[in-house]
């Protein structure tokens, strides 16, 4: 299978892409969101990472900015990479097409061969999604981190939906043979203890003291909003659902994206019987953890 990585950096969406790496996914592509930081510090970001991982995979930007001016620069740190900060003197270079059109083409080439998966807010393929309309026809794995899903609450604004929810309403109506999606709650469930992530801070891979670097405020973050001791992993989780399938179990649901008035952003899901849409309702924990320590020790 080849996937193609829709991302905004961001230090959860930079250790899923390690993640995935270091796992071996075939990544033929990273496709350039903007969310958690403004596009020009996430594409800076995105060449970082790949520094670290002496990586060559070929980058492409999106096209529409974050129009509603959000980022979550209170979690992941004012340059992205918590307090790390990284001289913008890289000499890689971004591809000239454009994401959508590089989805386009690769699901053209690939067809049933390619996953998208998207860690940020959908408006890259959203847009490939209104540009060519035939595109669900040859993509027929499509996997989202984001949403929510909490039978007691579900008022919860997700993130990557509230930053274009016109783009993840478009998604989720498609007819994609197989959309998968990972909710903010199994992110947070996932978290890896802080004891361990500390303890990286010594390790003799670069690629692990890298880490250890970038979460030190992600994991500050986590414990004032969500009260837990460690790194909340939601990307991290996403990944690592293709790397072993059997970690997150899913259910069909439905979708409903608020997408104007007082509840824009918000997503209504509701398990159903039939759906080629599933979402995140539990995860092996310790499965997850292995995989993660196993990458990064």
């Amino acid at each position: 299978m080849k996937y193609i990585i829709d991302t905004d950096p961001g230090i959860d969406d930079a250790i899923a892409i390690m993640l995935g790496v270091k796992n071996n996914l075939d990544i033929i592509g990273f496709t350039l969101a903007t969310g958690n930081i403004e596009t020009k510090k996430s594409a800076k970001n995105l060449k970082v990472i790949q520094d670290f991982l002496n990586t060559n995979i070929k980058m492409y930007k999106g096209r529409i900015k974050n129009k509603y001016n959000l980022n979550a620069e209170y979690a992941h740190g004012k340059d992205g990479l918590g307090y790390a900060v990284f001289p913008d003197n890289n000499k890689r270079k971004y591809e000239k097409k454009l994401a959508e059109d590089f989805i386009i083409k690769s699901s053209k080439k690939y067809k049933d061969n390619l996953t998208l998966v998207c860690l940020g807010p959908l408006t890259n393929l959203a847009n490939a999604i209104q540009k060519d309309k035939n595109l669900y026809k040859r993509i027929k794995h499509v996997v989202i981190m984001g949403t929510t899903y909490n039978p007691k609450n579900n008022n919860y604004h997700e993130f990557n939906v509230n930053i274009d929810p016109k783009a993840a309403k478009t998604v989720l109506e498609t007819p994609f043979e197989d959309i998968k999606i990972i909710t903010h709650e199994i992110g947070v469930k996932s978290f890896i203890e802080k004891d361990y992530i500390e303890s990286l801070k010594n390790s003799e891979k670069l690629l692990s003291r890298f880490l250890w670097l970038i979460s030190q405020k992600y994991m500050e973050y986590c414990y004032e909003d969500y009260k837990i001791v460690g790194l909340g992993t939601p990307d991290p989780t996403t990944i690592a659902s293709l790397i072993d399938p059997s970690i997150v179990t899913f259910k069909p649901c439905t979708a409903k994206i608020t997408t104007n008035g007082e509840d824009k952003g918000k997503c209504q899901i509701n398990l159903c019987e039939q759906s080629n849409i599933k979402v995140s309702v539990d995860l092996d924990l310790e499965k997850f953890r292995k995989i993660f320590k196993d990458t990064f020790n």
